[in-house]
């Protein structure tokens, strides 16, 4: 008797996608593009609180151990307990779940630090669909 297979993953034809690090531009490029073009954006900062509370409702330990922290004492916890907490690479299903819950049009631009080259790998012609910005190494002053 041979196991059931797991579904493929679904392709979102009706997505691009904008990554990189912070300060990069993923956020101005976007908005900019969906406006003039009448785009669908997706900005994943804006959905930060909620993929949190997605994951204290299905019992992840880092979100739950962030939630017990004295507000005072969660910025003050070792870098690599606070990047875990910060459920950076957990986000990046929850977009693409996001994602797929979107209607097909119009096309959707998808920005965000959580949209890595790994999560786009998961959908089948996300690559081929995705950008990856770079900070300038020349840092602009505010006037």
């Amino acid at each position: 008797m041979s196991r059931p297979q797991p579904p493929l993953p679904q392709a979102l034809p009706h997505v691009l996608w904008i990554g990189g690090p912070p300060g990069a531009g993923k956020t101005t490029v976007a908005r900019l593009i969906a406006r003039r073009r009448g785009l669908r954006w997706y900005n994943a900062d804006a959905h930060t609180w909620e993929h949190r509370d997605r994951a204290i409702a299905a019992g992840h330990p880092a979100a739950i151990r962030f939630e017990a922290l004295p507000r005072a004492e969660r910025w003050s916890v070792p870098e690599s307990e606070l990047i875990a907490m910060s459920l950076h690479h957990e986000r990046g299903r929850m977009i693409v779940d996001d994602l797929r819950a979107l209607p097909a049009a119009p096309l959707t631009i998808a920005e965000g630090t959580p949209i890595t080259p790994a999560v786009v790998a998961t959908v089948p012609g996300g690559p081929a669909a995705s950008v990856w910005l770079q900070p300038s190494a020349r840092r602009v002053s505010p006037k």
